[in-house]
């Protein structure tokens, strides 16, 4: 064992509460696709793997927590399995991310890495779900009095897999096909890994199981030569992340012949952005939106915006201990619906402002997206088509979402 696992230190890792007061450790990064499940006490060692624990430490700690004592070997142990899990900050950890990193630039098209675990990997399987969400999506407004052909200038669908969100993906897409004459889709979709830049670029082709949907090389080209950032620099993040996958996945069902293309975009935040107001004034926000404004204002309505984005994630998954229980969700529903407002009125710093006002405690993962789409969408009016609550009672949590239009005219 090397000197530094003698401080061993976890990479970010997700905790999820699981059966019988276990907690289940995951990798939101996607590096590893293992699962490990800690009991209690176990929970208590490796969350002390910090860096600047060592070893002896560790041993101490849970002796003075358990009344009981801590043999090295078994810490050792536990280090052991977590690094050969890849969940450890190790010399095994930086050399399989720089292999993975290397592999995924050398690729040409974005593989369907989620195919078959959160929507059906084979195309006829698939578009049968896709075909059932649509026929269940109903009318809109937009949809039952006029086609509004060529008036929409985005939309905003959920990122939550597609057997739980698919009926609020279906009703965007739907108003979609009614409302857009674009072959350009913009997806500013969410990072759910800490990266480097604000924005996260890649080139790449998407699959799907419908077929691939290709990148649209002249507009990420143009924004690559207005951006003396490198937006470039994560663009490894797009390797497991699902928020632009998903949305590839109805494009391509929406446009099984048209020649459409999309620029992928991934949205990331920091720590300080809800404490104040600092996302709208990041030198990196204002040039990579002002270069994507430039790029979108010499296509007009050959182009349209697409927000992936989720709401509230509230609940003992996301490290709240609180109860999920109909007054709750009922409360949970009236904040969303005081967010919600902001976003159909088009105000941008109104609906920034609601979530630093509340220190995003909700932890709306859509921030980033939803504020860069408010700023870039040329929109005159939108409609609110749904909002859901997705419960997960096994680990007493909920998850919120909505679809939405946004009109030119």
């Amino acid at each position: 064992m090397s000197d530094s696992m003698e401080y061993p230190k976890l990479r970010p890792l997700e905790a999820i509460p699981a059966e019988e007061g276990t907690v289940c450790l995951r990798d939101p990064a996607g590096f590893s696709d293992k699962l490990v499940f800690l009991p209690r006490e176990l929970f208590f060692i490796v969350i002390l793997f910090d860096g600047s624990h060592s070893i002896l430490d560790i041993q101490e700690a849970y002796t003075r927590k358990f009344g009981e004592l801590l043999f090295s070997a078994r810490v050792r142990e536990i280090i052991d399995k977590l690094d050969s899990a890849l969940f450890l900050e190790s010399e095994r950890f930086e050399k399989y991310k720089e292999n993975a990193i290397a592999g995924f630039k050398r690729l040409k098209i974005r593989p369907a890495l989620h195919a078959g675990v959160a929507y059906e990997g084979d195309p006829a399987g698939l578009k049968a779900r896709l075909d059932g969400l649509f026929e269940g999506a109903g009318e809109t407004a937009s949809t039952s009095e006029e086609r509004n052909e060529g008036t929409m200038a985005g939309i905003i669908a959920p990122h939550i897999d597609i057997k739980r969100g698919g009926g609020c993906f279906a009703q965007s897409y739907r108003a979609l096909s009614f409302g857009s004459s674009a072959d350009t889709f913009v997806v500013l979709g969410i990072s759910h890994v800490p990266t480097a830049r604000r924005f996260v670029l890649t080139d790449k082709d998407f699959e799907t199981p419908l077929g691939a949907v290709p990148c649209d090389r002249v507009l990420t080209s143009e924004l690559k030569g207005a951006c003396g950032t490198d937006f470039y620099e994560d663009e490894w993040t797009h390797r497991q992340e699902h928020s632009v996958e998903f949305q590839a996945v109805f494009l391509r069902y929406l446009y099984p012949e048209k020649k459409i293309r999309i620029v992928p975009v991934l949205c990331s935040s920091r720590e300080d952005d809800y404490l104040v107001p600092s996302l709208g004034k990041d030198p990196e926000f204002a040039e990579f939106t002002q270069a994507l404004a430039d790029a979108a204002s010499k296509r007009k309505d050959r182009l349209c915006f697409i927000a992936s984005v989720d709401l509230a994630h509230l609940g003992k998954r996301f490290g709240q201990d609180i109860r999920i229980d109909p007054p709750f969700l009922e409360s949970a529903k009236q904040k969303d619906e005081a967010m919600i407002a902001h976003i159909t009125d088009l105000d941008a710093e109104g609906f920034l402002g609601y979530i630093v006002k509340e220190n995003d405690s909700r932890n709306v993962c859509g921030v980033p997206a939803i504020y860069a789409f408010l700023k870039l969408v040329d929109a005159k009016r939108a409609e609110l088509f749904g909002y859901e609550q997705s419960v997960e009672n096994e680990t007493g949590s909920v998850v919120t979402f909505m679809s939405a239009g946004f009109y030119r005219e």
